[in-house]
């Protein structure tokens, strides 16, 4: 397939030579990894000194992959990572679709309009907690589409960026909920569980009125009266399991914990798909998955002629109706053809 590949590799290059860099803070200060369409394996802890630099590596190297470090250093080239200096991490989370344990993504080869809005519902969780547990402002809040099937959201504020690994370990334990026991909401005639209050309390409560309304208004009750009971509580302990299923928010712990993490850029191209990495709003969250690929989409000129290698198990890819069995061939829009085959559900056909 290398005449495939040189193509693409041209569509690649041509789009880097006016991409938006501007979105990588601290640029200088950040290591970057790439990884290649015709070798293997990540060349990583290279630096660049502006947005010129790095254009003028896209261009001639044309990666598949770009990562950039969600830490700054004093000098991100060192191969050793004790001796880069490192000076902080933005406090970043990552929310993959394919480690989300839903029916629609779990087992699922292709990218499904379907696996990507659990994603959307998920980033969504997390933005309430973010918001309302921790206190961050919206406008502290990026948010990017990965490119495949997840969300990034990146803190940037000088106050998350010397968190330890450990401290940032318990910002993900209380999203996993992880240890959770609603006895830790109530204390003695202090109960934080109420459909009224912000961020977790009222969250629970919400739960708690969906699964069985009459114990939460045993609770608001005995709250009232200063007295909750040992037997009411040992009720609401039942519901822990509930809670945990339903609030917990599936980030990918080991991303945010390690302060040495690369991530992709933003901007960049993702290899497996075509799609760019973009930002996004919390309104086209709310547009939902198929605005948001549709936003990504950067190939929009021309078409391919492909031959299907194996059957779709979905209709749609991509937000375009592909119709045809295992060694149909088939003439689709060039950002959907890349798509079919650097993922292997089809072959060029020339």
């Amino acid at each position: 397939m290398p005449g495939f590949i040189d193509l693409v590799k041209v569509l690649f290059r041509n789009y880097y030579r006016s991409a938006d860099l501007s979105e990588v803070s601290d640029l200088q200060g950040r290591e970057f990894g790439f990884q290649f369409f015709d070798r293997e394996g990540m060349i990583r802890h290279l630096g660049f000194r502006g947005e010129d630099e790095l254009r003028r590596f896209l261009i001639s190297n044309v990666p598949s992959h770009v990562y950039y470090s969600t830490a700054v250093y004093s000098d991100p080239t060192k191969q050793d990572m004790d001796a880069k200096g490192w000076l902080g991490a933005d406090l970043v989370f990552d929310i993959d679709g394919d480690h989300l344990p839903t029916q629609n993504c779990q087992g699922i080869e292709l990218m499904t309009l379907e696996c990507l809005s659990d994603a959307v519902e998920e980033v969504n969780k997390l933005l309430d907690s973010l918001v309302e547990d921790f206190g961050f402002s919206d406008s502290e809040l990026k948010i990017y589409f990965s490119g495949h099937r997840g969300f990034h959201v990146h803190i940037e504020s000088k106050e998350v960026r010397d968190l330890t690994d450990d401290e940032r370990r318990e910002i993900i334990d209380y999203l996993l909920l992880r240890g959770f026991s609603i006895e830790h909401l109530i204390r003695g005639n202090v109960v934080l569980i109420d459909t009224r209050l912000r961020g977790i309390g009222g969250r629970i409560a919400s739960v708690i009125h969906e699964v069985d309304p009459s114990l939460l208004d045993s609770l608001i009750s005995a709250s009232g009266r200063g007295r909750v009971g040992k037997q009411l509580i040992k009720k609401l302990s039942t519901l822990n399991p509930v809670i945990s299923e339903r609030l917990s928010i599936h980030v990918d712990e080991v991303v945010t914990i390690d302060v040495h993490r690369l991530i992709r850029m933003p901007n960049s191209l993702h290899g497996k798909t075509g799609l760019r990495v973009i930002k996004v709003s919390p309104s086209d969250l709310e547009k939902g998955a198929e605005y948001i690929i549709d936003k990504a989409i950067q190939f929009r000129k021309g078409s391919l002629t492909i031959r299907l290698t194996r059957k779709l198990p979905v209709r749609r890819v991509l937000g375009e109706d592909v119709v045809g069995d295992e060694g149909s061939i088939i003439k689709v829009p060039t950002y959907l053809g890349i798509y079919l085959v650097v993922n292997n559900w089809g072959e060029p056909v020339d």
